[in-house]
Order: C-alpha cells, then structure tokens, then sequence
C-alpha cells in the first residue's frame, strides 16, 4: 500500500542534486489550504500545548543543537531556516514552522522529528492559527514539556 501524506501537497523542487555536505534549504513546496473547517482556533488551548510538547523540548532558549528557539514569538519572527523565516503571521505557506510538519517523514527536514508526522487535524489547526495572523498573547513564554 503507497503511504499518501496527510496533508495535500505537491513538492517542486527537490534538494541539490549535489553532494555537498552540510544543511540544506528546506524544498520548495505548494501549500494547498485545508479543505475541512475547524472553527477558530485557540492559541493556549490548540497551539501552545503542540508547541511545548512536539517543538520547544528541542527548539528552547538553551539548545546548542538547534539554535533556534519557540519560546516566545519574537524568536520564531527573527529566526530563520533554510532561507525562510519560522514563522510568517498570515502566511502559513511560507512559515517553515507550518511546512516541515507537513512534509513526509521521509524528508530529513521533517518535524517533528523522529519519523512522526502530525495528524491532519494538528496541521489543519497549525495552518488556520498562522494565517489568522499568529495570534500570541503578550508576554507569554512556553516552556518545555518535561516528562514524569
């Protein structure tokens, strides 16, 4: 059975055909938007918990091995991967933080990481929070989840 990726996209290009080592740019990819209504998504209820359980365990203040940080939404405006910024408020098809996840497990580039994609319900909420403009309330940090 051809495993088919939970979210409709189309990838156009593909990584350097070349050897060289090193990180590579994220592929370029059409994002189609979501063709489910998932009502209105709630950042502290929908957004945070994702965020601190699949993304700032390795994306935080002090991670020598990402150097990026979702703590707070000022890091993810500044930072970029790959050539494109983490994340566009209005723009889910260029925040990278929306695209990797809707990559297959197959791309190295993939999040979270370890093979295990988001369902379809988390990106489709992910893709809406975003192009509603990213909503975060004001001095909010999220913190890692930390396991018991």
């Amino acid at each position: 059975m051809r495993m088919q990726p939970l979210y409709p996209l189309a990838v156009i290009a593909l990584l350097s055909a070349s050897c060289a080592t090193g990180p590579k740019p994220i592929p370029e990819v059409i994002v189609v938007a979501p063709d489910t209504e998932i009502g209105a998504v709630d950042f502290r209820k929908d957004i945070a918990p994702l965020l601190e359980r699949k993304c700032v365990t390795c994306h935080h203040d002090h991670s020598p091995i990402t150097g990026l940080s979702f703590q707070r939404k000022e890091y993810m405006l500044e930072s970029e991967t790959g050539g494109r910024p983490v994340l566009v408020p209005g723009d889910a098809s260029h925040s990278t933080l929306f695209l990797v996840t809707v990559l297959p497990d197959y791309f190295i580039e993939a999040m979270p990481a370890g093979g295990h994609q988001l369902d379809k319900t988390t990106t489709d909420k992910l893709y809406h929070w975003i192009e509603a403009g990213a909503p975060w309330p004001d001095g909010l940090e999220l913190q890692p989840e930390v396991e018991s």
